[in-house]
């Protein structure tokens, strides 16, 4: 889901981003929000875009931060807008709110999953 119609970015060398940057991007300015984006980032084994993404994605269900976190992302709509296409359910605001929605009955759910 959270790659779908997404727009396709890369950086000056030629790699590819991912919804790892789209975090970053919107979570960077957020207090108390990019506590994951540090724990990732000092990771040194991870080197592509979309292991980040993925490591970031275990971080916040591990500490029960998913559905704040796209939360928060989601009302960034300027920075949405520019990584995603209009078909997008993350510029929807009804199917937005469904998906967080959903993400925050997750919270009751303990995950286990190694960084």
């Amino acid at each position: 889901l959270i790659k779908f119609d997404q727009k396709e970015k890369s950086t000056l060398l030629g790699n590819r981003k991912d919804y790892w940057d789209y975090f970053c991007d919107c979570l960077a300015k957020v207090k108390g929000a990019n506590d994951g984006i540090r724990f990732v980032k000092s990771i040194t084994e991870l080197r592509t875009s979309l292991g980040k993404g993925r490591a970031f994605l275990r971080y916040s269900l591990v500490h029960q931060r998913l559905a704040d976190t796209l939360q928060q992302c989601f009302m960034n709509t300027k920075v949405t807008s520019d990584w995603y296409y209009a078909r997008s359910p993350f510029l929807n605001s009804k199917m937005s709110s469904d998906i967080v929605g959903q993400l925050y009955e997750l919270t009751d759910v303990q995950f286990d999953l190694a960084s």
